[in-house]
């Protein structure tokens, strides 16, 4: 049989040489364990910025609060000084009164205004995928033995895609030679 064009024999039935199936599953098996645990860790290390960048919209949240609430107080406005006195000083404006009756004594109540100060909670990101559903092959790729035995076969199988292809005796007999002859 003639050679494809890629330097590799064809086998007797037109199909190609069995080396290249084992050239592509190595090297497929080589990148799976090399590029899903990098996307893994990838995926790991960009939720976990986001779950910082929400801590810190909040922690930003909170500071803007408390902000804009001393300078009210400083600035003394009206509204702000009427609340810490009757937060603070239990003194209310006359004729207001207490919406309802405190559950617990007024003199036992905490006179802290920070837990009115205190941002809308955020929605934390949600977890990567792969902390939940993996596929086998991630599995192996990722796992700490298995992923070894996942690159030893890869680099089996393009170890034996890269080997010369099995030529006949009888084919290698057969074809002329390119040699020339004297004449």
């Amino acid at each position: 049989m003639g050679r494809g064009s890629h330097g590799r024999a064809r086998t007797g039935h037109g199909w190609p040489d069995p080396g290249w199936f084992f050239l592509i599953a190595g090297i497929g098996a080589i990148g799976a364990a090399v590029l899903i645990p990098a996307g893994e860790a990838l995926d790991e290390a960009r939720y976990r910025r986001d779950v910082a960048l929400t801590w810190e919209r909040e922690r930003l949240d909170r500071l803007a609060k408390h902000e804009a609430y001393l300078a009210s107080v400083i600035a003394r406005e009206p509204a702000t000084v009427r609340q810490l006195r009757a937060l603070q000083l239990n003194l209310y404006p006359n004729g207001l009164s207490p919406l309802a009756e405190f559950e617990v004594d007024p003199g036992l109540a905490s006179a802290s205004v920070f837990a009115m100060l205190e941002p809308d909670p955020r929605t934390p990101p949600d977890a990567p995928l792969h902390r939940e559903d993996r596929s086998r092959l991630a599995s192996w790729a990722t796992g700490e033995r298995s992923r070894l035995w996942l690159l030893a076969a890869g680099g089996l199988g393009v170890l034996i895609g890269l080997m010369p292809p099995r030529t006949n005796r009888a084919e290698a007999d057969a074809e002329p030679s390119h040699a020339t002859v004297p004449a």
